[in-house]
């Protein structure tokens, strides 16, 4: 019988060319491949070496000549597209098959851009994932490889790999959740849904973004509150006494991404526009989505959601006696000045996993 714990998993992604040799070891299973520097056969051969085939049937799931719309198998076209990739534990808690989904969730939290997998190698061999976004066009946004050559990945890796089960769905996982593990599963699938609005914005509903955005902080931070009265305000105390240390002008900045949500689920912004265009009568009425706002409330969410994994997780170890919930946690916090320097602590733990860089917003 193979070793679970020796399971491992490629994931190839397109980009710029990067400088570095034929690979790049990070630590005990993890590594991250040139891949320019392969030619296709070279790389089957070795990665059917780290990552042993599970039986003769799959060996045609490799190399094809011609994309014949088969998942499995690439074509030496297609690889050449390829810009880098990465070698790493397959772990995931109870996965059926391997861990693909659960993994790219954790990298996309740990990624300020959402990364689009030109395929991944298992012991089935190698398989294409269609994401509606083609990873070729999102060139440049795929340039990440650097923030995954540290010992800092690899304990971000580790430390948040219990909580990938929220990245996917899994029916018997599911069935033995609670009402915690719906909250934390509903944040994190609207929080991958998110990649639909990257570099892509329309001018007459862009603020739909912000509304989704407010609604994966509304299930963290006021979801099954028992009144609905001072919603705004309570979520603005709680987030920030979660990352305010991180990002000091957290509540100010959600309350505006609050307002724009309000505009456009209430109405007002459509009529604003009508009429702006009434006066105009032009397509320069129609206003202009601020992608810098929305980016920065886009990782607002991303450090939002991981902190509250992460706590979630200490629960989880009894590192919080009397509570059961995150949210609890945080409400209690607001005025528990013992109590949120514990919070702050480990949520420190986990953000500074991150590169510096992405806190300058």
């Amino acid at each position: 019988m193979r070793n679970k714990r020796a399971k491992k998993i490629f994931i190839a992604f397109a980009g710029p060319k990067i400088k570095q040799q034929k690979t790049f070891h990070i630590e005990s299973g993890f590594e991250c491949w040139n891949l320019d520097k392969f030619s296709l056969d070279e790389f089957v051969k070795k990665i059917k070496g780290v990552i042993s085939p599970v039986n003769k049937n799959v060996l045609r799931n490799y190399k094809k000549d011609a994309d014949d719309g088969d998942l499995f198998g690439i074509t030496e076209a297609q690889f050449k597209k390829c810009s880098w990739g990465l070698l790493l534990p397959d772990e995931v808690p109870a996965a059926l098959v391997n861990g693909y989904s659960e993994i790219i969730f954790l990298l996309n939290l740990y990624s300020p851009n959402f990364l689009y997998p030109v395929f991944h190698a298992t012991d089935f061999g190698i398989m294409r994932f269609k994401h509606g976004k083609d990873p070729f066009i999102y060139f440049h946004g795929q340039n990440q490889s650097r923030i995954f050559k540290g010992k800092k990945f690899v304990g971000f890796f580790k430390k948040l790999l219990p909580q990938s089960v929220y990245g996917t769905w899994q029916r018997d996982r599911c069935e033995n959740w609670n009402k915690e593990d719906w909250r934390l599963f509903v944040a994190s699938l609207l929080f991958s849904e998110l990649k639909d609005y990257e570099n892509s914005k329309e001018s007459i509903t862009w603020q739909r973004e912000a509304a989704d955005m407010m609604t994966i902080l509304e299930s963290l931070f006021t979801a099954d509150d028992n009144t609905t009265e001072e919603i705004g305000y309570r979520l603005r105390k709680r987030i920030a006494t979660l990352i305010s240390f991180r990002s000091p002008d957290i509540e100010k900045d959600v309350k505006k991404l609050y307002r724009e949500r309000s505009k456009f689920v209430h109405g007002s912004f459509f009529a604003e526009v009508g009429k702006e265009a009434k006066k105009n009568d032009s397509v320069s009425a129609l206003p202009l989505p601020d992608f810098h706002f929305l980016y920065k409330h886009k990782e607002y969410v991303r450090f939002a959601l991981l902190a509250y994994l992460n706590l979630a997780l200490a629960i989880k170890s009894r590192k919080f006696k009397g509570f059961q919930r995150t949210i609890d946690i945080l409400e209690a916090a607001v005025i528990d000045l013992k109590l949120r320097k514990k919070v702050i602590f480990l949520t420190k733990e986990v953000l500074n996993f991150l590169p510096e860089s992405q806190f300058k917003l």
